[in-house]
This record gives structure tokens, C-alpha cells and sequence, in this order.
């Protein structure tokens, strides 16, 4: 039977500057929630497939997705391990969490478990899975050496991980997100400052990510890149889409009697990357980083 149970506790001792960046992704994304698949669904659920296809599922294996949001990698994991296999989705926010369990309840699938739950601190049994995968989510997490302690204690000797990260955009598609940034508070600028602040060494490069990984007991460490591409019909839909994602953390941030300036100024950034139609093509490459538990 589908289940959800909602931890929400932070492990002890977390530092408090995390504790506030995790409490910050989880109210942005439940925010997001409702309207993150419509709107993204487009982008991240083929690379959630390509990540399932590339970890090496085998029916009947138990499969942890470390930040599932709305079921990118959870539902085709899924059909990897068939019905014989068992998939737990957990995400920090519980928005996301509530939406994603309703919608397997409503797909009838009862091999499936989502609850909230922390990346550098699962609320599982050693050894208890045969793969655990991530798209975009381990990149985030503030203290990625414990993601990865706690990842490999949850697997099976053996077992595999696998996450993606994001590669090299597109050249022009920094801007609107530069614009919009300049209508944040200082504090919150300063933060988001760079791509580097944004990520940690496990979003930065492979090399910095197999490091982490090696030292973590993790082998057999490979990264591929493939591209990906998003089509908005309008610019509209390019803004719905960061209201429905990422980007809504810093949408929130902005002052509310700004927020349409901060609109306008984003959409302008648009206008050269614009096709004659007004639609716009996204083109991105996408980090695959499998490697094999010690």
C-alpha cells in the first residue's frame, strides 16, 4: 500500500546556517509542488528515465530516490524493478511529498513509498537497498560528504548510485537569472552570488565529485554528459516554469511591490534567445554520475 510518513525532524546538531537553507528548499518546492510537474515535467522527467536506465535496476531491487520531487526518477525506477522490486521516494519538502504520494495512491502502485526525509541522515537500516539515485538533488545538499556516508550505509554491498548535475548551459540563458537576481535583498544576493555557492563539489565538476566520492568508499565512478532540451512555446511559459521549480526560492525573496519590475526585466533578458514564433529552446548538457558501493 502506497505509504507517507513525514519525519520533519533535523538531525541533531545540524549546523543552523543549514537548517536554515534545507528549511528554505523544502517551503519553496512545497510551494512549487502543484504545478512542478506541468510545468517542468517536460525537462526532468526524460532525465530521470535515462538516470533509472543508466543505474543498472534489476527486477526486484529496492531503489532509494534521494530527493524525488514529483516522481521524475521514482515512477521509472518503478518500472525498472518491476512489481517485485520496491522504490522510496523521500524529498525535504513535505509538499512535494504529500503530492507525489497522492498521485501513486491515485496510479493504484503499491510498491511505492514517499515520505520527508534528509539526505545527510536517512531514517533507514544499513544496508537496505540495491541502488539509491538522486537527479538534482544531492548537488545541493550543504554537507555532501555526509550525503554520501549516509548513502553508502544504506546500501547493500555492491549496491549502486547514481545522480545527475548540471553541465554547461547554453551561452545567453544566464541572463534572465542574473536579472532577477539583482532585484534580491543583499543578504539573499550575496548567497546566490555564484553558480559555485549554489552548488556543492558534487555539482561543480566530475572530478570534484569523484573525489568525494572515493573518499566516501564509493568505486567504479563514471561520468557521462548528455544534452537536454526544453521548449517553451512562450516566455510566459518560461516564467511559469521558474515559479514552478528552482528558481521559486528567489521569487519568493524578492519583494513582493518589485516582483512584476524583477518580471519584466527577466522576460527582456529573453528576447534575444527568442525564435521568430516567440517560442524559446533551452539547450543544456546534463551530468550522469554512476559509481558502485565498496
Amino acid at each position: 500500500m502506497t505509504n507517507t510518513q513525514l519525519r520533519g525532524e533535523s538531525p541533531a546538531g545540524q549546523d543552523e546556517a543549514a537548517h536554515r537553507r534545507k528549511s528554505a528548499l523544502a517551503h519553496a518546492f512545497s510551494l512549487a509542488a502543484d504545478e512542478y510537474d506541468e510545468a517542468n515535467g517536460g525537462f526532468f522527467n526524460p532525465i530521470g528515465a535515462r538516470l533509472a536506465r543508466l543505474a543498472g535496476l534489476r527486477p526486484g531491487d529496492r531503489v532509494l530516490d534521494i530527493g524525488c520531487g514529483r516522481g521524475a526518477v521514482l515512477f521509472a525506477a518503478l518500472a525498472e524493478v518491476g512489481q517485485e522490486g520496491y522504490v522510496v521516494g523521500i524529498d525535504l519538502a513535505p509538499g512535494m511529498v504529500r503530492a507525489t504520494a497522492a498521485q501513486a495512491a491515485g496510479r493504484g502502485l503499491r510498491n511505492i513509498c514517499v515520505r520527508v526525509d534528509d539526505a545527510e541522515a536517512l531514517g533507514f537500516p544499513d544496508g537496505s537497498f540495491e541502488a539509491a539515485l538522486s537527479s538534482f538533488a544531492v548537488i545541493f545538499t550543504p554537507d555532501p560528504a555526509a550525503a554520501l556516508a549516509s548513502v553508502h550505509r544504506v546500501l547493500a554491498p555492491g549496491g549502486r548510485f547514481a545522480f545527475t548535475a548540471f553541465g554547461a548551459d547554453e551561452p545567453g540563458w544566464e541572463r534572465p537569472g542574473a536579472a532577477l537576481n539583482a532585484f534580491l535583498p543583499p543578504e539573499a544576493a550575496r548567497v546566490r552570488q555564484s553558480r559555485a555557492a549554489r552548488f556543492n563539489p558534487l555539482g561543480r565538476s566530475p572530478e570534484e565529485a569523484a573525489e568525494l566520492l572515493h573518499r566516501a568508499g564509493f568505486g567504479d565512478v563514471h561520468t557521462v554528459e548528455h544534452p537536454a532540451a526544453t521548449h517553451y512555446p512562450d516566455a510566459e511559459a518560461w516564467w511559469r516554469s521558474q515559479r514552478a521549480g528552482g528558481w521559486r526560492g528567489v521569487l519568493e525573496a524578492i519583494p513582493a511591490e518589485r516582483l512584476d519590475e524583477a518580471r519584466l526585466a527577466a522576460l527582456a533578458e529573453l528576447a534575444p534567445l527568442m525564435a521568430a514564433d516567440g517560442s524559446l529552446v533551452r539547450r543544456t548538457a546534463i551530468r550522469y554520475t554512476t559509481a558502485l558501493r565498496a
